[in-house]
């Protein structure tokens, strides 16, 4: 078969016979268990952002351990829960939640000052 700069992949109707005759399948090989019924269903959207802001989810989502996906879904839900409870609190009231949140976090999660 004659490859491609970049890949091995067969160039001519030949090739691809060739290539596909010199294929083995296990037939003993286990099937992959299929998700069941109650299993989420996720879906993927394009969203644009600044670079700037990219750079300021990844840097905390790798201070945090976790995936960008894991931290951006995490926003969201604390955002949409935010809109399901539309109650005004002051900024007092915000910062003293806020500060008692932070305290309760493991040390992973404190950011250096």
């Amino acid at each position: 078969m004659s490859n491609h700069p970049d890949q091995g992949y067969p160039n001519t109707a030949a090739e691809a016979r060739d290539f596909l005759d010199s294929l083995t399948f296990d037939e003993d090989a286990p099937e992959p268990d299929l998700p069941g019924p109650d299993t989420p269903v996720t879906v993927l959207r394009t969203v644009r952002l600044p670079y700037a802001m990219d750079q300021r989810i990844r840097a905390e989502a790798d201070h945090r351990g976790v995936s960008m996906s894991d931290l951006i879904r995490d926003f969201l839900t604390i955002e949409l829960s935010a809109l399901d409870d539309d109650t005004p609190i002051s900024r007092a009231d915000a910062r003293r939640a806020l500060s008692a949140a932070l305290a309760n976090l493991s040390p992973a999660h404190h950011r250096p000052r």
